[in-house]
């Protein structure tokens, strides 16, 4: 196998309050997609499998996307104002940078896009 000098990503389960903090701090150097889903969500189960798509598509040290289970983080969820699902709140830099909500990958893949360093890099959902 040929290595590379950029990993790609997947998408990654947050289980606990270490695992989300230990990616939040993440967003000082590269944009954190916090995924809010629940597994049983119609939409999110319409939307998982592009963004696992857009997922292995980034490079790890451009961006990464954390799924959180709203039942698990539902106090989080409520601080940043989850009201459907599924949510995208881009992080960056510790700052929500972005925001899409429902099944909308057009909207995800621009907002994504924008956030991303190198801004050049491009990243498409099929």
């Amino acid at each position: 196998m040929a290595s590379s000098s950029s990993s790609v990503n997947a998408l990654k389960a947050i289980e606990s309050w270490d695992e989300f903090t230990k990616n939040f701090r993440r967003s000082e150097f590269k944009l954190v997609v916090l995924v809010f889903m629940a597994p049983w969500s119609e939409p999110w189960k319409l939307m998982k499998p592009a963004v696992e798509t857009m997922a292995l598509g980034l490079k790890s040290e451009e961006a990464e996307v954390c799924t959180l289970n709203v039942d698990r983080f539902n106090t989080l969820g409520r601080l940043l104002r989850v009201e459907a699902l599924p949510t995208f709140v881009l992080v960056k830099k510790h700052r929500a940078v972005g925001r899409v909500v429902g099944v909308n990958r057009d909207d995800l893949q621009t907002s994504i896009n924008k956030h991303i360093t190198p801004p050049q890099t491009l990243v498409h959902i099929n």
